[in-house]
């Protein structure tokens, strides 16, 4: 594999302070061979050690990052499981939410916690200002303007905190962009002026494009609800393209820009990888496996006891270019790849799927499996499937996992039998509709849903493209018909509402004198209702009194969980609510102000704080999404498909949360857990 591990150079004369920084510091080799002592030998010669790993958000890039993380501390000899306690945190791209993670990584025993992302970075920093835990930070643009006390020189930062440095190559993007189209004059760029790590590449980018030409025109959005607004202003201003820099808040809305700018026949590209394969023109940064996996072996230096004062911090800029030549027939203008172009890059995705220049990433031991055998015979036509999820969170990506899985296991292949391409509306209902338009402008042969909400808009836009769903908790209550078997013709799946009676003896057990529950709902989310009509009859049923709020954005839920609390509960037990879960946070400080345990039935909230979470097995109902799926790309009708109901349960236990509420988790319930949270 080609790299490019370097220092940078020759910035703007604007970016002095970027250009100096970089102009020091040491690089990074790609990753080495693992030792040649034997894994066992390795795990007995070190102790276990606690580690928090935090993300900004469930971008592509960062999941791979964090993968490699987890392989470089296995090549340390620091396994999950074994050696290492890993406790992985994801913000979701809420800044409150990384705040509140800071607060509670620094304060929670940890030997060691690792960041991804500038957020992060500048989150953990202000919460460990004292230098309670060690740090080890990466996927940061430019350390030294970060405001965490990182110098020039590389071994001017905090004793406790070191790490690496990646500059996304806005640069590079634009000259690349030059060269597809040589006429290139207008570009247009959304970005948050909040974020760091946007701010420098789009400074970048303005000096890059002064000296080639092009005018850069440029909107602001300080969320993801207000990127439609602000990409909607640059097409309006006759923008030849959009590209986006290192911003994580329009990252998280990519699916929405593409969609945008397909229908403005512009367009987009990035300094990000990971886009193309969703609808970009072209990606060109860095191979975050490969940073990922370098900061996976700084983190292991760390916890052998090399000295965090004696390292140097880092800048790695290994690079990855992605094509994808389906979009330029779709475009205004001339945009054509230069033939040398497409042979120098890692990645193509062209009418045939998506072909690899370079070996995966190697994934943690704990994650490797034997490979499947698929069917011999492909299916007589290659089916265009489009995804569509309203939220993104861990039981949603469980979800999408198992319904690939599912695919998977009924001996279909992709780019063989099928083509795929997933949109998120990041819990925007506004977003929503127009991702399921972008998806059916496709023209799919079947449309998957993931939740509730994606069903409904589904249904809502389409009577005529088979929709296969799952993550639903009552389908009948979501209008799509009166029954598992008399249902619309063109919609079937898997569902699994929460097993709310099922949490009751455990809360009886851990809470014997406990007398009256509290929860938090939606009133304007279908699954919302429904969940807190079920678990209402299930706190009846099991003799105890009930108190409840309802709220209608996230800014509501502190206040709300925090007067719930103030009602003489004895315990939270959280319905399942998209709404309430993203804002997770803002009850579990309730919660802990009151001393109250919480209960809940989403895996996303146990690492959050949850004491204990019994969820349905996300990963197991969209595998069973996906075998339907394959029995429609086979040939049957969904008409003819019952839905399938799933009640296969997952217990996750938090102890530290627990311990918290000067709670005692027996043994037989221990044993009973799929996951414990130490």
């Amino acid at each position: 594999m080609r790299v490019w591990s370097g220092i940078v150079r020759n910035l703007a004369p604007g970016l002095a302070a970027i250009a100096m920084a970089a102009a020091v510091l040491l690089l990074s080799d790609l990753p080495k061979a693992p030792r040649s002592s034997t894994p066992d030998a390795s795990l007995q010669e070190k102790p276990t050690v606690r580690v928090a790993l935090l993300q900004m958000s469930s971008q592509s890039i960062m999941d791979d990052a964090a993968r490699q993380v987890i392989v470089g501390l296995e090549e340390a000899g620091f396994q999950d499981g074994a050696t290492l306690k890993l406790v992985r945190l994801n913000a979701e791209g809420d800044m409150a939410t990384a705040n509140a993670m800071a607060t509670e990584v620094v304060g929670g025993d940890y030997d060691l916690v690792v960041t991804l992302s500038t957020p992060c970075l500048q989150a953990v920093a202000n919460a460990n200002r004292r230098g309670e835990v060690k740090h080890v930070f990466g996927l940061v643009s430019d350390p030294t303007v970060s405001g965490v006390g990182i110098g020039k020189d590389p071994l001017a930062h905090p004793a406790y905190m070191v790490g690496i440095g990646t500059l996304p190559p806005a640069e590079k993007s634009f000259q690349l962009a030059r060269q597809i189209n040589p006429g290139l004059k207008r570009v247009g760029v959304v970005w948050n002026p909040a974020e760091v790590n946007s701010e420098i590449a789009t400074k970048v980018a303005r000096q890059t494009c002064q000296e080639l030409g092009i005018e850069l025109l440029e909107a602001n959005a300080e969320n993801t609800s207000s990127v439609r607004e602000a990409v909607a202003s640059l097409i309006a201003r006759d923008v030849e393209a959009l590209w986006i820099g290192g911003d994580i808040t329009v990252l998280s809305a990519v699916d929405l820009v593409v969609q945008l700018a397909t229908q403005a026949k512009i367009p987009v590209f990035t300094c990000m990888p990971g886009n193309a394969a969703k609808g970009a023109l072209f990606d060109v940064g860095a191979n975050y496996s490969v940073v990922g996996h370098q900061i996976g072996q700084l983190a292991g230096r760390v916890l052998s006891g090399e000295e965090i004062a004696t390292i140097p911090w880092e800048v790695a800029i290994p690079p990855k270019l992605f094509l994808n030549t389906t979009v330029t027939d779709q475009l205004q203008g001339t945009w054509k790849f230069p033939k040398e172009l497409l042979e120098s890059a890692d990645s193509v995705i062209d009418s045939t799927g998506e072909v690899k220049k370079d070996p995966p990433a190697r994934a943690p031991a704990t994650a490797r499996k034997p490979p499947q055998q698929p069917l011999e015979k492909p299916l007589a036509k290659r089916w265009v499937l489009r995804l569509v999820s309203y939220v993104n969170s861990i039981d949603a990506e469980d979800a999408e996992r198992g319904v690939r899985e599912g695919l998977k296991s009924s001996g279909l292949v992709e780019h063989r039998d099928f083509e795929w391409k997933s949109f998120n509306a990041q819990g925007d209902m506004a977003s929503l509709t127009g991702l399921v338009d972008a998806a059916l402008a496709d023209q799919p042969d079947l449309l998957l849903t993931v939740s509730t909400q994606a069903v409904q808009a589904a249904v809502q836009r389409t009577r005529d493209v088979p929709v296969v769903f799952t993550m639903v908790a009552n389908p009948v209550a979501a209008g799509l018909g009166k029954s598992d078997a008399d249902h619309l013709p063109a919609i079937t799946g898997a569902y699994g509402v929460a097993d709310a009676e099922g949490m009751m003896p455990m809360i009886r057990q851990l809470l014997p004198q406990a007398r009256k529950l509290g929860t938090l709902y939606s009133p304007t989310e279908v699954n919302s209702v429904f969940n807190f009509e079920v678990l209402s009859r299930a706190v009846e049923k099991a003799g105890y009194k009930f108190a409840s709020a309802g709220v209608n954005t996230s800014s509501e839920v502190p206040d709300a969980a925090q007067a719930l609390c103030d009602q003489g509960i004895d315990a939270i037990c959280l319905t399942n609510s998209n709404l309430v879960s993203a804002s997770f946070p803002g009850v579990i400080q309730a919660a802990r102000r009151a001393k109250l345990p919480v209960f809940a039935f989403l895996g996303s909230v146990s690492e959050g704080g949850a004491v204990v979470v019994l969820a349905r097995d996300y990963f197991e109902m969209g595998k069973d999404s996906g075998a339907i799926a394959a029995r429609v790309m086979r040939g049957e009708s969904p008409r003819v498909i019952p839905w399938q109901a799933s009640t296969r349960n997952r217990l996750l236990i938090n102890l530290p949360a627990a311990r918290e509420c000067e709670l005692t988790i027996p043994e037989s319930m221990l044993k009973s857990a799929n996951r414990i949270i130490e």
